[in-house]
């Protein structure tokens, strides 16, 4: 399972653990972390599936991959002109 629960420490490629879809609130799995949206982390389920996991409604915790490292370009993306 997932050994660091922040959230905010999340990175492209760490496993990132998520609960529920649109049908069936008791689906849970692993997804790879792609980038940073305005939503959330969207992540690859496999075979190009893309779900988007958010803090508050379907993040359990998340690994950290080996080969991780920072989505600036997103977090940029999602933060610029915020003030």
């Amino acid at each position: 399972m997932w050994e660091d629960e922040l959230f905010d420490e999340i990175q492209k490629g760490d496993k990132v653990w998520y609960c529920g879809d649109e049908n069936d609130d008791t689906v849970y799995g692993p997804a790879k972390a792609m980038m940073i949206g305005p939503m959330g982390w969207v992540c690859d389920k496999g075979d190009g599936q893309p779900i988007v996991v958010n803090e508050g409604a379907n993040y359990l915790g998340h690994t950290p991959a080996e080969d991780r490292e920072p989505d600036h370009f997103g977090h940029f993306m999602n933060t610029h002109g915020a003030d």
